[in-house]
């Protein structure tokens, strides 16, 4: 009985909300109109919320839906109407050149949309609150869309869709951003404010669809910025440096950037960077690197890191940027690296006339090891050849290795504060600019001598007064610059030879910078690489104390002969020809010593055997003049010639070549040399007849009876055959010295191939010819890279010898 009491109330009350329903929906209209002319203060939000609630209750929602958006619609109209329309322009927007008033009302023409736009939402807002239960229950059911989402189309399609409007709103809003990028204040506030709108308006039927910002603006406004920029390129490109244009380039896309952000939509951030990038930067790449004095090669010559590193970010964000720098890079490296290589080593990147080794190089038959002796006193000369070189003799310009490995010191230092300081440490840029500097190092053939040169100069004078630290730094620039030496072997025998110089004339400033560089080495090829030079320093320490100990012994026979210092070097560990020196016309005095020495040695090595390499050591003798004795120090087989031309010289003598030849048994080659730096070298002892640089058999040889110098002690420099002078230690090796040189190295290089094939097929037994040669190749390219073909004459020849076989299969 209850339960039917609640259901007839029930029916009555719907019964009666029915009958009331154009009354309620009266009211309703009623409260929107007051809610559009925002005076809803008075309205009671619960009255009006029951009305509507009823008015769903007694099925009139699509009454109450349709009804309202009739009512916007109506109400959107008339203020398009009466407020919109009537502020648009006599003449249709489009001139580029505004006037203040033209802007001024522009400008008001957007408030009005946008008070038109806060207005609606306001009111929808409010409205939407009242219709809650209908977009609740009714809208769904119906599959509507709720009445706020449904307000908004309406104000799209009749305020925003309204074709003048739109086209309006689009070419102000351009408008005020090319003013902004003239450097004009606008009024962002406003703009945002339009923007938000388009963004929050969406096109179709729902919320899914693409909003009105990315439909009718976006890509009005890129192309837009595309045609400014394309313009302003080309403009700005023809009066500005490449600097400036990057520095103009990095503050556009930044703009662009905080435009976005502030009053347009991130949803484009990433698009107008893109149109900024290839319109200032993609579009010109070769013109800002090619640009005269102020492109790539200006700002690298000029340390320019900032602008470099701006450069770098800059074309790093285009396509193709950093491949096109470093590829100007590189080439512009290779430039540098050739002039270095022209100036200070005449080398010439068009001239294929270098040779390599295996060019050189004949075949050479090595030399059984053994045990040979230096005799030198205390000072000698280091002696140097220029090349032979008809080109390098016509020209004013002279090979310099010391300021060839200077120069590419700073171009490293150069490019590794590019890298750091404007590249990032970028890995790939890193490894492009190694590799060209690695070719362009070793296009120079002496490159191995130039830096083993550089070395010995600075560790027999170049470190002097400098501090730990300072020395340190230069052996590992040294070190660096080793590292891009292809043929290390090269290097190795070249500083064999530097080393055994210094060690042999005590040249070495310091025992401790040798020894660090030593350890340098060892560390970049391994203990293999500096075993011979750690077994030359142990020959040096034990030939002094066998030299104190023999000295000892000669004192107490109380025989008036010279000082005789010895070194006694195992001929394994010493760059040596092994050749023996001819059995020369020795004084009596040095035979005796040298005889008595080797009694002595063999006393205590008797299985050994040795071999007096005569031509390495120097003499210090004193010649008396008439003003006055001076002390001369010369090689031995100058010390041979001055004792027999002064010993037996009386006024009116004189000697020819041939005749000084037959005396001495000396070599031809060596003879001429030591003549020369007698005659032509500063410091003149004897004269020439005739005075020509050439020497022949018949030319007569005389003591200058007028040599007179302030000097007391001098030391007369060895000259080659031409002539020129030059300190050993510090010219590159002529032709006829650099085959010699190359074929020892070439020997050594069959002996390290043949190790290589005989303990790669321990360890494999059976291989295919082609992998074979490429192992061999990866072993041995730490030390130089071998050639297929010099692997394979190895092979054959290891194969004649029996060490192994072609396997039966393939016979």
């Amino acid at each position: 009985m209850h339960e039917g009491n609640r259901r007839f109330k029930s029916k009555n009350k719907r019964f009666e909300e029915k009958s009331n329903s154009e009354e309620y929906w009266k009211k309703l209209r009623n409260a929107f109109y007051e809610i559009f002319n925002k005076n809803a203060g008075e309205l009671s939000f619960e009255e009006l919320y029951r009305y509507a609630y009823n008015l769903v209750l007694a099925k009139e929602g699509k009454k109450v839906y349709n009804g309202t958006c009739e009512l916007l619609e109506e109400r959107l109209k008339e203020i398009s109407s009466q407020q919109i329309k009537p502020a648009f322009p006599v003449n249709e927007p489009g001139n580029k050149m505004q006037s203040n008033t033209e802007i001024e009302r522009d400008l008001d023409f957007l408030k009005i949309i946008k008070n038109t736009w806060d207005n609606h939402i306001m009111a929808i807002t409010e409205i939407k609150s009242l219709l809650m239960y209908m977009d609740r229950v009714f809208v769904p059911r119906a599959k509507l869309l709720p009445i706020y989402e449904k307000s908004q189309h309406i104000f799209r399609d009749i305020i925003v869709y309204d074709e003048n409007i739109k086209e309006y709103i689009i070419n102000i809003i351009l408008k005020q951003i090319e003013r902004e990028r003239s450097g004009e204040m606008i009024d962002r506030s406003l703009i945002s404010n339009i923007i938000s709108m388009m963004l929050d308006l969406h096109e179709g039927n729902g919320e899914t669809g693409l909003s009105l910002y990315k439909s009718i603006f976006e890509e009005r406004y890129l192309e837009s910025s595309k045609n400014f920029y394309a313009n302003l390129s080309e403009k700005f490109l023809d009066e500005n440096d490449a600097s400036e244009w990057l520095k103009k380039s990095e503050h556009h896309m930044e703009e662009e950037k905080d435009r976005t952000e502030q009053y347009l939509s991130t949803l484009s951030t990433r698009e107008i960077l893109r149109i900024v990038e290839q319109e200032t930067i993609e579009k010109h790449i070769h013109t800002i690197i090619e640009m005269e004095n102020s492109g790539l090669r200006s700002l690298i010559k000029d340390d320019k890191y900032s602008d470099l590193n701006r450069m770098y970010n800059l074309f790093g964000k285009v396509n193709n940027g950093r491949e096109e720098l470093i590829k100007a890079l590189c080439d512009y490296i290779k430039e540098l690296g050739e002039d270095i290589n022209e100036t200070w080593a005449l080398v010439s990147s068009k001239n294929e006339s270098n040779k390599s080794i295996n060019h050189i190089v004949n075949n050479h038959n090595s030399n059984n090891s053994n045990n040979s002796i230096n005799n030198n006193n205390s000072k000698t000369l280091d002696t140097v050849e220029n090349t032979n070189s008809k080109k390098e003799n016509s020209t004013k310009q002279s090979v310099n290795p010391k300021q060839w490995v200077v120069k590419y010191l700073e171009l490293k230092d150069k490019l590794d504060n590019i890298l750091i300081k404007a590249f990032d440490n970028d890995k790939n840029f890193q490894m492009k600019m190694n590799s060209i500097f690695q070719l362009i190092i070793n296009e120079n053939p002496k490159a191995s001598e130039s830096l083993s040169l550089f070395i010995d100069d600075n560790l027999k004078k170049g470190i002097k007064g400098k501090s730990e630290d300072e020395i340190e730094e230069l052996l590992n620039k040294s070190i660096v610059l080793f590292r891009f030496i292809s043929d290390k072997d090269v290097f190795e025998r070249y500083y064999k030879q530097h080393l055994a110089k210094r060690l042999l004339y005590k040249k070495s400033v310091s025992e401790d910078a040798e020894r660090i560089m030593i350890t340098r080495l060892q560390m970049e090829c391994g203990h293999q690489f500096t075993t011979k030079l750690e077994g030359m320093y142990k020959d040096i320490n034990i030939s002094s104390e066998l030299s104190n100990e023999f000295k000892v012994i000669e004192k107490k026979k109380d025989k008036k002969l010279p000082e005789l210092n010895i070194s006694v070097l195992t001929k394994i560990f010493w760059p040596m020809s092994g050749q023996v020196t001819p059995n020369l016309p020795y004084p009596i005095e040095i035979q005796t010593l040298m005889d008595d020495f080797s009694k002595f040695y063999y006393s205590r090595h008797s299985g050994r055997k040795l071999l007096w390499q005569f031509s390495l050591g120097s003499a210090d003798l004193r010649i008396n003049y008439e003003k006055g004795s001076k002390d001369i120090n010369i090689c031995n087989l100058g010390m041979l010639l001055l004792i027999n031309i002064f010993n037996k010289w009386k006024p009116g003598d004189s000697y020819t070549f041939k005749q000084l030849q037959t005396e001495l048994e000396a070599n031809d080659l060596e003879l001429k040399r030591v003549l020369q730096s007698l005659v032509f070298s500063k410091y003149k002892l004897l004269q020439k007849i005739p005075k020509s640089r050439d020497i022949k058999d018949e030319d007569e040889f005389i003591v200058n009876t007028k040599f007179s110098t302030p000097l007391n002690r001098i030391k007369i420099p060895m000259v080659v055959a031409s002539g020129n002078i030059h300190n050993r230690s510090s010219v590159i090796e002529n032709n006829e010295e650099r085959e010699e040189t190359y074929r020892h190295i070439e020997d050594s290089r069959r002996f390290q191939i043949d190790a290589a094939v005989v303990r790669i097929m321990k360890g494999r037994k059976k291989m295919y010819h082609n992998n074979l040669i490429t192992e061999v190749t990866n072993q041995l390219s730490s030390r130089f890279m071998p050639t297929p073909t010099a692997i394979k004459k190895r092979i054959e020849s290891l194969i004649e010898r029996e060490y192994m076989e072609r396997s039966s299969e393939d016979r």
